[in-house]
């Protein structure tokens, strides 16, 4: 969301973040060359943190020597709700509320509503002009964001969505939403309240492009809801039948476009039932089912290689997930990214080694598939970069490996000895309460330990094991430094972690 906030805001959570990260005290100078922000300009953002913020002294706190601030130490911070604030004071997001609640924004007053010149909203505009400009939307001259109407509602639903976890709009109209949908709907009570703000935000920008007389008209998906088990089908019939100047038509496809949305971003808890999948998901409807066909053998071949090639279920299962990226490409991709808040980009987008191996696998198969005969031609059509094709694909890659695969990593080996016996055995029983089958206590040198807990040096200590001192059971920084040193080996280990070929459920 970096792209929408007012400068003054982005300085402040770009320092908040680098803070943060740190997790130790950090001084001025440091916060300043870091983030390229001069020394004069932290000291004010502190300050205004101090006035504007109750942190808990665990959280955050500012050393002063003199009256003079010396250093800042920040943990645990909860970065996205203060997000959330500046995000709401920015000028992009309220030109953004206006044009969705209102159509369109009168330049003249708005300025005066919000204290601007009128070249200063026109700067704001401009960079709302580029940004729209990536979810292929125009903003028109008298200020209305125009396009497909899949992709305008798309983009308020992204927007809304990422910058406030909070329902921030009409209390009432959500009560309605949510009362209506509660008593119709079984499981409702069992979703969290996150994915219910989300599909009530859904049927609240269905009402308010509807009523600005803005349609979501798809015949292919609108049919296939009308003929599917969409368990919020009956009740949003209902609910947009009773709504003023609606045809029958426009308020199935009204319906259409919650169920499309709802599927996309994985709201509703029914399981797909892959004995009429190819039903729905057939040449017929969608004109990218052999290209799904394509890529799920080969993402099969490569991360399942041991599954047999009549699991259909297994294949099943996968082409769903690439239907659903297809689908999503063929009618309302947006690019994530844009929405988050990203101050240090390799601490945000780290991958440890398992990681790294996925994401090459699969560059490797986009790579193969868009120069295929088969995959090239459709691909070509869309306006989706390889990159972007790269991320979706590890991201569905990476879910499906960790919902159908276990995963298996070496425990760290240890070795603990101590010159007084009674002391070693307590540490023993310590780091083995506290860590599990996450290490292996091992007796000697000979089992090849990555990690020697010791109160002395031992001669015979072999190269590869790296020595932590702990004097004694009870001395709190030296067992707090051995568990924090074991953490590290446990997550390094972690890093090369493997893939049993023995599927978890394909369920």
């Amino acid at each position: 969301m970096r792209a929408f906030l007012d400068e003054t805001y982005d300085r402040q959570l770009k320092i908040l973040s680098y803070i943060d990260n740190k997790k130790k005290i950090v001084s001025v100078k440091q916060i300043s060359e870091n983030t390229n922000l001069s020394e004069k300009t932290v000291l004010q953002v502190i300050r205004r943190f101090e006035q504007e913020f109750s942190f808990s002294d665990n959280q955050f706190q500012i050393i002063y020597a003199n009256k003079t601030i010396k250093g800042i130490y920040a943990e645990n911070l909860d970065l996205m709700s203060i997000a959330s604030e500046c995000i709401k004071k920015s000028v992009l997001y309220k030109i953004i509320r206006t044009i969705f609640l209102y159509e369109k924004v009168d330049a003249k007053k708005f300025c005066d509503l919000e204290y601007i010149s009128p070249p200063t909203f026109s700067r704001y505009r401009q960079r709302l002009a580029a940004i729209l400009e990536k979810f292929d939307l125009q903003l028109t001259r008298d200020n209305q964001i125009q396009g497909n109407e899949l992709k305008v509602r798309n983009f308020f639903y992204l927007f809304f969505c990422y910058s406030s976890s909070k329902w921030e709009f009409s209390e009432q109209e959500y009560r309605e939403i949510e009362t209506t949908i509660y008593k119709y709907v079984e499981n409702w009570q069992t979703l969290n309240q996150v994915r219910q703000r989300k599909i009530c935000l859904l049927i609240y920008i269905s009402n308010i492009r509807s009523s600005q007389k803005y349609y979501c008209k798809n015949d292919v998906l609108t049919k296939l809801t009308k003929q599917g088990l969409f368990e919020y089908k009956n009740v949003l019939v209902d609910y947009f039948n009773s709504k003023k100047n609606r045809t029958i038509d426009q308020v199935w496809h009204e319906v259409s476009f919650v169920e499309l949305l709802m599927y996309k971003e994985d709201l509703s808890l029914r399981e797909i039932d892959y004995d009429r999948y190819e039903l729905f998901y057939n040449d017929h409807n969608f004109p990218f089912i052999q290209q799904s066909n394509l890529l799920t053998e080969i993402i099969i071949q490569t991360f399942f290689s041991g599954a047999s090639r009549e699991n259909k279920e297994l294949f099943l299962q996968v082409r769903q997930e690439i239907d659903k990226m297809h689908l999503v490409f063929n009618t309302c991709y947006a690019d994530l990214s844009i929405f988050y808040y990203v101050y240090d980009t390799s601490n945000f987008y780290y991958r440890d080694a398992a990681e790294k191996k996925i994401i090459g696998q699969v560059e490797r198969i986009v790579e193969e598939i868009t120069t295929s005969t088969i995959y090239q031609p459709w691909w070509e059509v869309l306006t989706i970069s390889k990159e972007a094709f790269v991320n979706s694909l590890y991201l569905l890659i990476y879910a499906l490996l960790n919902k159908l695969h276990e995963y298996k990593y070496e425990p760290v080996k240890i070795m603990v000895q101590n010159s007084k016996v009674f002391i070693e055995e307590i540490i023993v029983n310590k780091l083995a309460l506290i860590f599990g089958d996450r290490i292996q206590l091992v007796p000697t040198f000979r089992d090849s330990p990555d990690l020697l807990v010791t109160d002395i040096q031992l001669l015979d200590t072999p190269e590869q094991t790296r020595e932590i001192f702990v004097t004694s059971f009870s001395d709190y920084a030296d067992i707090n430094n051995a568990i924090f040193e074991i953490q590290k080996e446990i997550i390094q280990n972690y890093g090369q972690r493997e893939i049993t070929q023995q599927l978890v459920s394909l369920n």
